[in-house]
């Protein structure tokens, strides 16, 4: 086992016109804290202490590294800072010395929130500085104590948020040990690591073969062939088209993504069954000789899948570091910046799961007609009720036969009772009484993804024990719990709160029943206004720490109420039942 590096995150904050830089350090275990001020030799100093540790950044990779490198390099941390945000020069462009530069990086980020974003979730202080990072100027001391404040902040908000990830560091760090690799792989994307792993290297020529795919042969298809027939027909693979068809009285879309097809605003009880394909995408890699094939040594990838199958049943931990290989691959083959670029096999792996899907669907009809209905289907399961306990065990002897001739394993969840709005969204209870839930109005929150939590928790109770909407909002007094999310976009210059110009990209809002309250708006580039939506028409504003705070009298709870009530009725049919009517039986 080799010797844990240091953890510490890191931020920095540039003043470029006013050649004043900071930077503030947490370390991840003991938690000491250093900040640095416009002095590079007490940096060098502290990195040259700690160089071979892991830099943790919210999107370190973009900025913070080569604020960092040129610190090291002995370059104008703000020359390089102007050339990065002002001019948008690509960084390995300002000075490829920075390049050579070896640090290992372990980046925090999230495709579609910002760090202010989670911060707000986590129901911090979101207020930014006043200081404005344009100052034409070196900062005043009191300027200088608000930047620290700031940049500190988001330091311990990053190593918050590194706390609440840390599992995916340690799925890493579990791949770079089980593997051998040098730690400088920290740098690397799951998807780039993955490549890495399995030996990928594009070929140095461009292959023009995506239309060129394959049906498997162990696909079986009667009644829905002219579906198989439908991708089967090369004028049909332009990726624009898609075919839509009523598959065992479900519409069904066919495409060039998963299999997407559920019952709208559905209710079922008893004889359910939920089957997913363990590990799908990368077992008809396998089975089917469709991994990249930019791959040398494809036998390696099917090794990697069937250890991580004997270390999940072990409990092995190792087993999630695996899962990141597996699950990375196919994602990999549709990047064009990855050495596993492989469009074609991509594309088949997709259509080929659709149709081994279909086959299932298929013989499950074939055998019961209207004696089970087909839920729904997904990317990688199925869902289906029966109408009693014996034709399950037929329905599972389907299954076998089916992961017998298309070597797909499936994993079964037995169900109680569903609501379903739809193939995204539903909540359902198995036979434990463990509750599964999908979807932006139910899927379990966290600390990290926590916008209305009230209106969640409200839908929820009602669904699963009964409780009314307004029992459950009317109770609650914790502001957090109705905290709404707002980001200004880069398509508006600003919001705008009756005549007063905010500057923040990220707010947090309240319904407010005070006639002095106005609502939010944001500004477009052509100077008109609009109105952010699903907001209130009266809110207040609140960025500060509410956690722990209680309501005030003008939160206007009737707000939340409505739009608990809006979602809710979206899930449920008129003559609807709620997941409660099943604990009443028990």
């Amino acid at each position: 086992m080799k010797k844990e590096r240091r953890r510490i995150i890191i931020d920095f904050e540039v003043l470029s016109k006013g050649n004043f830089w900071m930077c503030c350090m947490k370390d991840y275990k003991s938690e000491a804290e250093h900040i640095i001020i416009n002095d590079r030799e007490e940096f060098l100093r502290v990195f040259n202490k700690n160089k071979n540790s892991i830099w943790v950044g919210y999107n370190i990779k973009g900025y913070d590294q080569w604020i960092m490198k040129a610190l090291i390099a002995g370059l104008d941390p703000c020359v390089i800072s102007d050339k990065l945000i002002e001019e948008n020069i690509s960084p390995w462009q300002i000075d490829r010395s920075l390049n050579n530069i070896p640090l290992y990086l372990f980046e925090l980020n999230d495709s579609y929130r910002s760090l202010k974003e989670l911060e707000l979730f986590m129901g911090e202080d979101i207020r930014e500085s006043s200081v404005p990072f344009d100052l034409p100027r070196y900062p005043t001391k009191e300027e200088i104590e608000e930047l620290t404040t700031y940049c500190l902040h988001d330091v311990r908000m990053t190593f918050k948020v590194f706390q609440e990830v840390y599992y995916k560091y340690d799925a890493q760090q579990g791949l770079i040990e089980y593997f051998g690799l040098d730690e400088s792989m920290f740098n690397k994307t799951e998807a780039q690591l993955s490549a890495y792993i399995l030996g990928a290297k594009k070929p140095n020529y461009s292959r023009d073969d995506a239309a060129d795919f394959e049906i498997v042969h162990a696909i079986e298809l009667d009644k829905y062939n002219n579906i198989k027939l439908w991708y089967e027909d090369y004028n049909n693979r332009d990726f624009k088209k898609y075919l839509r068809a009523n598959v065992y009285g479900v519409d069904t879309d066919f495409g060039w993504g998963g299999l997407h097809s559920a019952r709208k605003k559905y209710k079922g009880e008893d004889f359910i069954v939920n089957s997913d394909v363990s590990s799908f995408y990368p077992s008809i890699m396998i089975e089917y000789n469709l991994l990249s094939r930019n791959v040398q040594n494809p036998y390696k990838f099917k090794e990697i899948r069937d250890t991580r199958f004997k270390f999940k049943k072990e409990k092995n931990p190792i087993e999630k570091s695996l899962k990141l290989v597996l699950n990375s691959a196919y994602g990999a083959c549709l990047d064009v910046n990855n050495d596993l670029y492989d469009q074609r096999q991509g594309i088949a792996i997709c259509v080929n799961g659709q149709l081994l899907l279909l086959d299932l669907i298929e013989k499950v009809e074939m055998e019961f007609g209207d004696r089970a209905e087909f839920i729904q289907g997904n990317t990688d399961g199925v869902m289906f009720k029966f109408k009693s306990e014996e034709d399950v065990k037929k329905y599972l002897h389907i299954c076998e036969k089916w992961s017998q001739r298309t070597k797909m394993e499936l994993e079964h969840d037995f169900i109680k009772k569903i609501i379903q709005k739809d193939v995204n969204n539903y909540i359902y209870v198995k036979e434990d009484g463990s509750i599964k839930s999908k979807g932006a109005y139910v899927k379990k929150l966290s600390l990290l993804d926590n916008d209305l939590p009230i209106v969640n928790k409200a839908i929820k109770e009602k669904l699963v024990n009964d409780v009314e909407i307004e029992t459950t909002i009317n109770n609650c007094n914790k502001l957090m719990d109705f905290q709404k999310c707002v980001k200004i976009t880069g398509k508006y210059s600003h919001a705008v709160y009756g005549q007063d110009k905010i500057k923040l990209k990220v707010l947090r809002v309240f319904a407010s029943k005070s006639s002095s309250d106005k609502s939010i708006m944001k500004m477009k580039s052509d100077g008109k206004l609009e109105k952010i939506s699903y907001t209130p028409d009266r809110i207040f504003i609140d960025n500060s720490n509410v956690q722990g705070k209680e309501i005030p009298d003008k939160l206007d709870k009737s707000w939340y109420i409505s739009i608990a009530k809006d979602r809710l009725e979206s899930f449920t049919p008129d003559d609807s039942f709620t997941l409660f009517d099943y604990f009443n039986e028990l």
